[in-house]
């Protein structure tokens, strides 16, 4: 049987300006403007069959799954912690112009190998692509197991271009091939051990 998940990133958080940030798993909660999102994003799957809503435990997508999971009739989502973003280490929550100028050899290394390197304390693209890969994997094979084939998962865009790449065959270091937008979905299906867009 084909499981079919319905794979989003959380709504526009709610940030204290507009300074572009590092904001890998710092907790920051959602904006009204994604609960907005959240509630267009209900609208969209009201008719799919969702029989289960699964996501990461920060709050900007655990209110974003329960709002969804409220108005398909669900229980609320059950929060993964694989799920979660990626580790951002050090450089967590700080403006990328501070990276930028603290760090210039670091920036410019990620900027050479996005998929290989690990700001101190954090965690590569390629670690979270593996994380990805096991949690997404395990869900849609208990999706198959308990006759539940639509699944609606909410996480975030690096967790979510790194799972594409692996999904499409496309190399890591490309990630930002994906344009990921506050609320989007992308669809994936799962049968006889692989996934498919």
């Amino acid at each position: 049987m084909a499981v079919t998940l319905y794979i989003l990133r959380h709504g526009l958080p709610l940030l204290p300006d507009s300074v572009k940030r590092y904001i890998g798993r710092t907790d920051v909660p959602l904006s009204p403007g994604g609960m907005a999102q959240a509630e267009q994003a209900a609208g969209y799957l009201a008719d799919k069959g969702i029989q289960a809503v699964y996501t990461s435990p920060l709050a900007r997508c655990r209110d974003f799954a329960e709002i969804i999971a409220d108005k398909l009739g669900l229980p609320p989502g059950t929060a993964i912690p694989e799920l979660t973003e990626i580790d951002m280490g050090r450089w967590e929550y700080r403006p990328v112009r501070e990276i930028k100028n603290t760090y210039p050899d670091e920036y410019a290394a990620r900027g050479l190998n996005m998929a290989g390197f690990t700001p101190e304390g954090g965690e590569a693209f390629l670690r979270c692509q593996a994380r990805a890969v096991k949690t997404l994997t395990t869900i849609a094979a208990a999706g198959q197991d308990s006759q539940r084939p639509e699944v609606c998962i909410v996480t975030h865009a690096g967790f979510i271009r790194a799972f594409l790449c692996y999904v499409e065959g496309r190399d890591l270091n490309d990630l930002f091939y994906y344009k990921v937008p506050y609320g989007s979905i992308v669809t994936v299906t799962y049968a006889e051990g692989q996934f498919r867009t």
